[in-house]
This record gives C-alpha cells, structure tokens and sequence, in this order.
C-alpha cells in the first residue's frame, strides 16, 4: 500500500451558495468532502464561511476527516501548511484522479486544469509556489464543473458512470445496467437506502423461488420473471451506495448473503416442487444444488473477510491468476460462472417449460463451481508461499 504523500487540503469556494445545493442525493459540499476523504485525504480547510447550526445538524461528514472553515481564503492559506493540494468547490472530481493526485511525488508545484484552463486540482508544495505552477490539463471525464444554476441531469449523467462494476457479467453490462441504473437514478433524491434496496430486491427473489412449488408453466415463468427482476434492482443497492458514498463492509455483506440466500430458495423450491409432482429424484438434485451454494458462499465468504483489512468490501470469490496460462483461464471461468447472467437461462427455459432440466444444470454446475474456486484457492495460496525472485 502507497501512503499517501499529501493529507492536507483546501477547498477553494468561489459561490458558497452552490455548496448547499443537492446533486445526485447530496449537497455538493458532502459530495466534496466525501471525495476527499476517500481520495486519502486527512483534512480540509474550507475557504468559506461556517454554516448555521441547522445547516451543520443535517451535514453528513466523511469519518476521520478533519474539517475546518475559514472566512477568507487568505486566512487558508497562512493555516494550511504546504505541501497540499487546493481542490476547486466549483468543480466535481473522481475520487480515483484525486487519489493518483495524491499519491504522486512531484518535483514542482502543479496545477490540474479543466478544458477551459480553470483550475481545478493544484498541488502546492511551499508557500511561495501557491500562485507559481506548472500547468497539466485534466483526463476528459475526470471531472465536471459546477456552474448556477445546477444542470442536474448532465452531472447525474457524470455520476452514475460509477454505478456499474468491472466484475460484471456480459447481461449486466448490456442490459440489466441499463435498468438498474434508471431505476436507481429516479431513487438518487429518495430517502430509500442501498440497505433497504437489498431488502427489497431479496424478497422479490424469494417470492419467484416460491412460484417454483407449482407445477405449470405459468407459475415458472412469473417465478422466472421475479427472480430476474430481483436480479436487476439487484444492482440499484451498489449503485445508490457507490453514488452516494454510503458503501458499508454491513451492505455489502447484506447484499452477498441475500443473493446466495434466493439462490438456496430458487433450488430448494425447484426441488420440493418438482418432489411434489412426482419426480423423487429432484430432492437430491436439490440437496446437491444447495449444497454447492453453501459450500461456495463460505468459501467465498472467508476470502472476503481475509482481504476486507486491505481491499474494498467487495473483493471477488478468490485472486484472479495472471498470466496466459491454464489456472488463468480457469480463474476467468470461475468469475464467468460468478456471473447472474445464468438468470436468463432460467427465464428461457420456463417459457419453453424446461425448468427440471435447469435443476440439473443447477446441481452440476454449482459442484463445478466449487471444484474451481477450491483449486483456484490452492494455487493462489502455493504462489503466496513463493519467496520473490532475487533482484
């Protein structure tokens, strides 16, 4: 882990009545403080006036930063001690530009401008540098400027490019993206949490496993149909937390345990079901099937737990293996297989009635699964054991 080689910081505010303007669930101060403190920093001097007792009880701060409001820009100046980076309130940037901002060694002071060579980031490293710098335009996307009055759906836009995930599936990325990310875009400026989301999305997913103890294709594909949907607003808990700063090591364990929790149900009410109509069978199908879950869900549950102290609550099932090679072919498998995309071969085989055979495809596939992720721990843990190469 770099440590981060500036902590200090001022946020430069030339229209402080934008600050207290909502953009995407926030005021654009929580949203800049949030950024801040996420990109490494440890504390902000704030060239603005302190705000009103009413204004201060409804404020959400970032935990351990330090916050401190300065009347006049001058007085920030003589308090914060370079080296510090001057960050514009008139401006919005991903938390990514500003951490690798941060986390730079440089020789010269340097001002990060926007398309219209306003400043938008300068990294001062003494005193006498505060108005000297070096000029280096900003990555296109990498901010947004904030003028009065707020266009909100062209910063919205900005945003919700941070709802989707790089571990997405192929579905989720061309669909189900799509709308899960208007949905939660009409929940940005409710009081609905990521929390209460998952909640929901969950309850939808048992309610399509149960539509599976019946036995005609209606009931499959309304049961097909829930559970897909569930796999979409599945999405809205992770997009409404990522957009709002409320990610929470809680959520994303809420999240994990419900998925695997509808998945247990969809395999379990496939099995007693089909039992039901005659089929002995599908109870150990079933018991097969969830056994797989089970096993998987722990496995994956202690990885997750082992990297939580260096790595965002959201780490995979297991290491992705580098390189070309068969266990790095096998790792991509088993994050394909991670995927919800299977959810449409679900609803495609309760339109055509084929529902028994996909409890098949459950059990195999969820022993495979397991197979995979085990020996994919193994390598994983035989090449954390390997001393460096020599230098």
């Amino acid at each position: 882990m770099i440590d981060n080689t500036f902590t200090r910081s001022i946020l430069w505010v030339a229209h402080p009545k934008l600050l207290w303007q909502r953009i995407g669930g926030m005021l654009v101060i929580e949203r800049q403080l949030f950024t801040l403190a996420r990109a490494g920093l440890k504390s902000v001097l704030i060239a603005a006036p302190e705000p009103e007792a009413d204004w201060r009880k409804v404020l959400r701060l970032p935990p351990g930063l330090d916050v401190r409001w300065v009347t006049k820009g001058e007085a920030a100046l003589s308090e914060c001690e370079p080296p510090y980076l001057g960050v514009s309130g008139d401006h919005l940037i991903r938390v990514e530009s500003l951490r690798f901002i941060a986390q730079q060694s440089f020789p010269a002071s340097v001002s990060y401008d926007d398309a219209s060579a306003l400043s938008v980031v300068q990294v001062v490293l003494a005193r006498e540098d505060s108005f000297a710098r070096v000029k280096q335009p900003l990555p296109d996307g990498s901010y947004v400027r904030l003028e009065a009055p707020l266009s909100q759906a062209p910063i919205v836009d900005w945003l919700m490019t941070v709802g989707p995930k790089p571990q997405d599936g192929f579905m989720a990325r061309h669909f189900d993206r799509h709308l899960s990310l208007a949905a939660s875009r009409a929940l940005l400026e409710t009081t609905v949490t990521p929390n209460q989301m998952t909640v929901f999305s969950t309850t939808l997913g048992l309610i399509g496993a149960c539509f599976f103890l019946g036995d005609t294709r209606l009931y499959y594909v309304i049961g097909a149909l829930l559970i897909w949907l569930h796999s979409v607003l599945d999405g809205c808990d992770g997009e409404l937390a990522r957009v709002r700063f409320q990610e929470s090591p809680l959520g994303s364990d809420l999240d994990f345990w419900g998925d695997n929790l509808v998945h247990l149900a969809l395999f379990t009410c496939l099995g007693v079901g089909f039992w039901l109509d005659g089929h002995p069978r599908t109870l150990l199908l079933a018991g097969v099937a969830d056994a797989g879950v089970l096993a998987s869900a722990w496995t994956a549950w202690g990885h997750r737990r082992a990297h939580r102290a260096v790595r965002s609550p959201e780490a995979g099932v297991v290491d992705v293996v580098s390189g070309d090679g068969f266990e790095s072919k096998l790792s991509r498998l088993e994050n394909a297989l991670a995927q919800r995309d299977f959810i449409y071969l679900l609803v495609v085989l309760a339109f055509v009635d084929m529902v028994y055979e996909f409890l098949w495809a459950a059990a195999i596939g969820g022993c495979l699964y397991f197979l995979i992720m085990m020996y994919l721990r193994r390598v994983n843990n035989e090449h954390a054991r390997q001393p460096y190469p020599a230098a």
